[in-house]
């Protein structure tokens, strides 16, 4: 156990607390030289002093010891338990946990990992580097899964503990290797979030868990991270210079591990110190704009805050300190009230997701249900109502999430597992409702981001138009109806940002203007919502517009229109070409590697000639009628 000044310098850095320990000391030296006198005068008063002091040594406010050195301490303790036991048959939580254990079965069917994948120096199309990454990503969302689906069971009845132990165990002699494997910033982003995983599953499990058994998972989190808190003394890693994104991905379980090892470890001291100020110092600060997203792509501020969000949250509970409190912006969610444009269908309906599916240029793992654990917890910490509305059109709320991103030799298939985060972060107390006088455009003006939005309201189906670097995605009906063709979305090549930007909204009309790029012949576009419901583009183009769109459209002339009353109507300009099948949208790595595919995504797409320079489009929605809530739904039911 840590001394008082142990967790007050180690620990917590709290400047309270450090000043309590410190004037603990001074109190304590006082005393010790006034008895050191009473035992050489023997004098009654001043016996009578020295009393006195160590009296009042003994009231002093001490500086406090961590919240909970017991296990489970990262995001609940064992007091909490039972209570979140008896949320599993109420209200959200039921139907999160629904999904929680439906994925939770599929997990502890699939056989643990038995073999390292070692770096290999020869890997053009970086397949070895992916087979590890994905590799990594697998197991700690099946770790974290089954250590949430046990812990959150009903302890005389848990079908889950075995193969959570048995995968916990797993990934502690598979990732060990990693301990003679040189850290640098490609292995970080990948093996630091196994490590995460094996100190959730540490703490959630612990007490199930034998004593050698807890050892063997300890030697591992302590070989392996011990040889990356030497790479991170580095100022560079995860500081100025490092990669905002990854610096924040690798800092977190960095320090979520020191968390889970406090008290046992005596180097986790340390280590959540070095975490502690590579967020305080840079991440926390620079690690997004400050409009409110990734300057690489939006995609990056969920993961951003996934990774704030877990580390922040435990060492609040574990030591106190609170960065949401210090650092009151670092949470923002102006881009997910921007870019969130539809629902996300039960996992049943659609194992997996497309890019644009229910988030504007999102990519097929990056849609609502990557966005919306975010959701649920900002709408808890922020008591903010439109979050939690916004995370109900999730309907696979807690479920592990399945992606099309799977290796093409070994088959490695990238996942994650946000639904024991979400269990515990959902608040029954915050209406899923849409607060009076919410923004309904908005900018996002850093150049490297250059990216705008317009939204006709807060209902799922209406149009929600994203504007990026001179490309348009506008979505309608809860489709894609144009996902404009340019080159403006790809992080590893991103675009230049246009010449001019401008977003304007009196509450009816709501505008975006702009200026090219030019390199595409497009000189002025114009991008107009009518609200309620009408959608006019205007783009100034020497050369055609192509976009694809969802969904099976019947074609009139000119016009395309959707069962649900929504309509794309080309009013300038004459179509070209419509091809049923004109974008097969698999998954390709931008150094060549072609993805094993599980399901590409077959699109229509359309080719407009502009008439004199000019293209112009309009489209329509039918606003669909009220939306029901979650708690409206739970209640008919």
């Amino acid at each position: 156990m840590f001394s008082a000044l142990g967790v007050g310098e180690l620990v917590g850095h709290r400047a309270l607390r450090y000043d309590q320990t410190r004037q603990s000391y001074r109190c304590l030296s006082i005393a010790h030289f006034v008895l050191r006198g009473c035992i050489h005068m023997r004098n009654s008063l001043v016996v009578l002093l020295a009393i006195t002091i160590c009296l009042t040594i003994t009231s002093y406010p001490q500086a406090a010891e961590p919240k909970s050195m017991q296990h489970p301490r990262l995001y609940f303790t064992a007091a909490d338990l039972p209570r979140l036991r008896k949320l599993r048959d109420s209200g959200m939580h039921a139907k999160i946990w629904a999904n929680l254990t439906r994925s939770a079965d599929w997990c502890r069917q699939q056989p643990p990992r038995t073999e390292w994948i070692p770096t290999l120096a020869d890997d053009p199309q970086y397949e070895n580097l992916y087979d590890r990454f994905y590799a990594a990503m697998h197991d700690m969302a099946i770790i974290e899964h089954l250590a949430f689906a046990s812990v959150l069971s009903d302890p005389d009845d848990d079908p889950y503990f075995e193969s959570a132990k048995a995968w916990l165990l797993a990934g502690s002699r598979v990732w060990k290797h990693e301990a003679d494997n040189k850290p640098d910033a490609s292995k970080a982003y990948a093996v630091l979030r196994v490590m995460k995983s094996l100190a959730v599953g540490y703490d959630l499990l612990y007490d199930q868990l034998t004593a050698a058994e807890r050892q063997e998972v300890r030697d591992c989190l302590t070989a392996v991270c011990g040889a990356y808190f030497k790479f991170f003394q580095d100022p560079v890693a995860a500081g100025a210079g490092y990669n905002k994104h990854h610096g924040s991905v690798d800092a977190a379980p960095q320090g979520i591990v020191a968390l889970a090892l406090l008290g046992e470890v005596p180097a986790a001291d340390a280590w959540l110190e070095q975490m502690i100020q590579k967020h305080v110092d840079y991440l926390l600060p620079h690690a997004l704009t400050p409009s409110g997203t990734s300057d690489q792509t939006s995609n990056f501020w969920a993961s951003t805050l996934h990774y704030r969000i877990f580390f922040m949250d435990a060492l609040r509970r574990v030591t106190g300190r609170d960065l949401f409190r210090e650092f009151p912006d670092s949470t923002p969610g102006r881009m997910a009230l921007a870019a969130i444009a539809g629902r996300q269908p039960l996992q049943q309906i659609a194992q997996y997701n497309e890019a644009n599916r229910n988030v504007l240029f999102g990519p097929s793992y990056g849609q609502l249900d990557y966005w919306s654990p975010v959701l649920v917890f900002l709408a808890r910490e922020q008591q903010r109502p439109i979050y939690q509305y916004l995370a109900g059109w999730d309907e696979s709320l807690g479920g592990l999430q399945r992606s099309r991103y799977i290796t093409p030799t070994k088959k490695e298939e990238l996942l994650f597992s946000f639904g024991g985060y979400v269990y515990l972060w959902y608040d029954p107390t915050i209406p899923a409702v849409v607060e009076p006088n919410l923004p309904r455009s908005f900018e996002f003006p850093e150049p490297e981001v250059n990216e705008a939005y317009l939204r006709d309201s807060y209902t799922a189906g209406d149009i929600v138009v994203g504007f990026k670097k001179g490309g348009l995605i506008v979505h309608a009906g809860g489709r894609p109806v144009l996902v404009d063709m340019l080159e403006t979305n790809d992080v590893n090549k991103p675009a230049e940002p246009i010449e001019e930007m401008l977003v304007a909204d009196d509450g009816r009309l709501a505008k975006i203007r702009c200026v090219g790029p030019k390199a595409a012949g497009i000189g002025e576009q114009k991008i107009e919502l009518h609200r309620p419901g009408r959608l006019k583009i205007r783009r100034q183009a020497t050369k055609p517009l192509t976009w694809w769109l969802a969904g099976k459209p019947a074609r009139e002339g000119n016009t395309f229109s959707w069962p649900d009353g929504t309509t794309v109507t080309i009013s300038t300009g004459t179509i070209s070409n419509f091809d049923e099948r004109g974008f097969v949208e698999t998954k390709t790595h931008y150094a060549g590697m072609k993805y094993a595919d599980p399901l590409p995504m077959v699109y229509p797409t359309v080719t407009v000639q502009p008439d004199q320079d000019l293209v112009e489009i309009e489209i329509t929605s039918q606003t669909p009628p009220p939306e029901k809530t979650p708690t409206q739904l739970q209640e008919q039911k």
